[in-house]
């Protein structure tokens, strides 16, 4: 449980926490070799949405994005493109990347840390373009991306949902609309439809 009175260390504890829990390119590639080996026995078809932490949290992507069933556990969840992930029918039109959610347990009262403690306590650059309301904030910031093919630069997201902390990051192809105020917008779309499924279950 997250006691701290002080935003850094609020920041650097979620986000510890939450750690350890465009169209010219294939988006296949992009989710290649992100999913683990062992997980291969798992379905396959992509899911529109899905339970996390024991039912009380239900995770739902943006519009032309679905869940990889292969990477789903009860705390984190790697979404792409619905036609990358195998639904050829859908998501074409959206920008081509790949995000990542984790979610935590927090407590209801604890503060929504500023960008800057959340890009220091996750050793990444300077945010810019913060978007920021009562219970979320996304920007862009630059890090080390998960795969070959995806821009250093990304979007990240922090949010509180009750007792529950997401944190998400977007990584896009460099120059594509992943990583363009779209990307933004993306994480935006996740953090509302999941907002109001889950508070509506």
């Amino acid at each position: 449980m997250i006691t701290w009175s002080s935003k850094p260390l609020i920041a650097l504890a979620v986000v510890t926490t939450l750690a350890a829990c465009d169209d010219a390119m294939d988006p296949s590639t992009l989710l290649a070799g992100l999913a683990s080996p062992e997980d291969a026995a798992k379905s396959t078809v992509p899911l529109t949405q899905a339970l996390m932490m024991r039912g009380n949290v239900t995770l739902v992507p943006p519009a032309g994005y679905c869940i990889d069933p292969a990477s789903l556990t009860q705390s984190f969840a790697l979404m792409g493109r619905c036609d990358a992930l195998g639904a050829a029918d859908r998501g074409a039109s959206a920008p081509v990347g790949v995000m990542t959610v984790s979610i935590a347990r927090s407590t209801k009262s604890a503060p929504l840390p500023s960008a800057a403690d959340v890009a220091a306590a996750s050793a990444v650059g300077a945010p810019q373009d913060t978007r920021k309301s009562d219970t979320s904030l996304v920007f862009k910031t630059t890090g080390t991306a998960p795969a070959a093919g995806l821009s250093p630069q990304h979007w990240r997201a922090l949010a509180k949902l009750g007792r529950y902390t997401i944190g998400a990051a977007l990584f896009g192809p460099k120059g594509h609309r992943a990583v363009t105020a779209e990307g933004a917008d993306l994480l935006a779309d996740m953090l509302k439809r999941t907002t109001a499924k889950t508070n509506a279950s």
